[in-house]
């Protein structure tokens, strides 16, 4: 089972501008770092871009540079650096010089030359900047909440910069040459808000959200990903073009039973890639933006994680993964219509169907809400059986059928896997994914018990055996459902989740917490509901054992909040054990680290659903 754990994964793909190699993220060394494929021969090379541990990696448009992100410690402060494909010149890159207080982020390369855009999250700010890597000169386009630099017009004239906190994001427009500054766009009407509303741009709609947009060649118009004014995130076209006046934007692609998650653009705006969530799984399309045709491509795993065209257009590289196969690199020909493995080039070491594929299981809540979630069973077995519900971080994520190793160890050991999407989780359109916000989220802890419930009365959960676990925000919510529902659950594990909302508002890094507010409550104003919703206060009724997991360098929930979990488990007088790695964040990312901690949430289950 070991090599479940140790296998091979690769993601965040970018292709070189001339086509003849792909760059990509690669653990196989154990850490991930950055590695390179050559095309034509598939030789395979990596770059040492120091001990940080990469999360994405771009080619620049000329060719001449890598643009790399990093987590120092795995933490949350991130940074950008620069390398060139042959691993010399090494160097970060900032636009406000040796400040390393906050978090730098790698938003996209413009398109041409060397010109990459950061944004930088410092205290409740961000700082927007265009830095050009071989001059170093630096543009700053700006400061508010949760800043994005979507994308960067072909004249260099104007950015689409996207702002707000989560829940409620707007895409505007800044005019780069400095004179009219801000113009958000409204993308169920048009352009909105005064000239020059920089710091406090009118929004029209502001129950809606912007997930990506990029500028069409002539800069004429943009097409935007949201879900404004509908329930589920479409494709729309709006004019920007300076002297248009406001339309009404054209939808290009929607479906009342997916949701738009990701599009990829060729340089010449021909040709879109969709990749749709349909109830957890991906289908994608490749749109002819002249005649509005769609046609469906078949990928070759379950969940497409990331869609990226080459320069020419020809070739779409893809990050895919599904649950019997580990992230992984892919590139499909649009002309010869051929798909290919780019990364792991090495097969599996175990055989096909080795691995449990599971089943699409919907529980229904007292208040009518459907969760849908994927039921993983032990092959070759009846329940009633011990059964873990596993919660999702974000809360807007999502469980999708992806490669989860430690399902698959759980399931070697004879435990259920139930992969829960309580409200609040994502892919399932606008109302669902904030039905948890505010005191919402008492719902969202009677969700699990219902999952518990279901299992229960479908005869796949032994009622004395069920056991809850989550990671970050699914850590959270585990330990809620534990002081909540007591009676419910006979075993706990809670991964780097907060315990009490207060101390993660005061610890957690500035620009994390200003991002929560939407959806978690004003840490003022709000501070009765929080105190309420808060596991901390409860944790006299906890009764299962519970094994509590945590980075030493999470700064995202800072291990302060394991340390109260711990000490109220310990209070209440029931089993606890305390696994803290001295070098992750708020993901276990090390393959020993990986390896160490499926070894022991096994072993934990197991013991005390007396397996062992």
């Amino acid at each position: 089972m070991d090599e479940w754990i140790s296998a091979t994964r690769c993601w965040s793909p970018s292709p070189s501008p001339d086509g003849t190699a792909i760059a990509f993220v690669w653990d196989g060394d154990g850490r991930p770092m950055v590695r390179l494929h050559r095309r034509r021969t598939g030789e395979e090379w990596s770059l040492d871009t120091g001990p940080d541990l990469v999360s994405t990696v771009r080619w620049s448009p000329d060719g001449n540079w890598l643009a790399v992100e990093a987590a120092p410690d795995g933490g949350e402060r991130t940074c950008v650096l620069v390398v060139r494909p042959d691993g010399t010149d090494l160097r970060p890159v900032r636009g406000v010089g040796d400040d390393d207080r906050g978090a730098v982020s790698l938003d996209r390369w413009s398109h041409t030359g060397s010109v990459v855009a950061i944004t930088e999250s410092d205290y409740d700010t961000t700082t927007a900047w265009l830095v050009d890597v071989e001059s170093d000169q630096r543009q700053r386009l700006g400061s508010g909440h949760a800043l994005k630099i979507l994308d960067v017009s072909r004249d260099r004239r104007r950015a689409l910069l996207r702002r707000g906190r989560r829940g409620s994001r707007h895409v505007g427009i800044v005019d780069l040459d400095g004179t009219e500054g801000w113009h958000e766009i409204d993308s169920g009407r048009g352009p909105g808000g005064p000239p020059g509303a920089v710091e406090h741009p009118v929004a029209i709609t502001r129950d809606s959200s912007v997930v990506a947009a990029r500028f069409t060649p002539d800069g004429s118009r943009m097409l935007v990903l949201t879900d404004g004014g509908r329930e589920r995130a479409a494709l729309v076209a709006v004019d920007v073009a300076t002297d248009a006046r406001p339309m009404f934007p054209e939808v290009l692609a929607e479906r009342v039973d997916a949701e738009l998650e990701q599009f990829a653009l060729t340089e010449d705006a021909a040709t879109a890639a969709l990749v749709w969530n349909v109830a957890g799984r991906s289908e994608v399309d490749l749109l002819d933006l002249t005649t509005g045709k769609p046609a469906p491509y078949s990928p070759p795993g379950d969940v497409v994680s990331s869609a990226i065209f080459s320069h020419d257009g020809d070739s779409l590289v893809l990050g895919i993964q599904s649950p019997d196969v580990p992230s992984a690199v892919w590139c499909h020909e649009l002309s010869s219509r051929t798909t290919a493995l780019i990364c792991p080039q090495d097969d599996p070491a175990w055989a096909p169907g080795t691995l449990v594929h599971p089943t699409l299981e919907t529980v229904s809540t007292p208040d009518g809400l459907a969760l849908p979630g994927w039921l993983y069973r032990p092959p070759g077995t009846v329940g009633p059986l011990p059964t873990v519900i596993y919660l999702h971080g974000g809360p807007e994520a999502q469980e999708r059928p992806v490669f989860t190793p430690l399902y698959q160890v759980l399931l070697r050991h004879g435990i259920a896997v139930y992969a829960a999407n309580v409200r609040g989780s994502s892919g399932l359109g606008r109302s669902f994914v904030n039905a948890d916000n505010g005191a919402g989220r008492f719902a969202a802890i009677r969700d699990v018990a219902s999952c518990a419930e279901h299992l229960v009365a479908i005869g796949v959960a032994d009622s004395e055996r069920i056991g809850v676990m989550g990671r970050s925000y699914g850590g959270y919510l585990t330990l809620a459902a534990l002081v909540n529902h007591p009676e419910l659950f006979a075993v706990g594990v809670d991964v780097c989740g907060m315990a009490d909302f207060e101390t993660f508002f005061a610890r957690t890094e500035p620009w994390i917490a200003d991002a929560a507010v939407g959806e978690y409550g004003h840490p003022i104003h709000d501070r009765n509901l929080l105190r309420e919703l808060s596991p901390v206060h409860r944790m006299d009724r906890l009764r299962a054992p519970l094994l509590v997991v945590h980075g030493r360098y999470d700064t995202n929930v800072p291990v302060h909040e394991a340390e109260l979990a711990v000490h109220g488990a310990k209070a209440a007088g029931v089993d606890v054990r305390y696994l803290l790695f001295d070098d992750e964040g708020h993901e276990i990312q090390r393959l020993e680290n990986r390896r160490t901690f499926i070894h022991a949430v096994t072993e934990w289950l197991t013991d005390h659903f007396d397996l062992s």
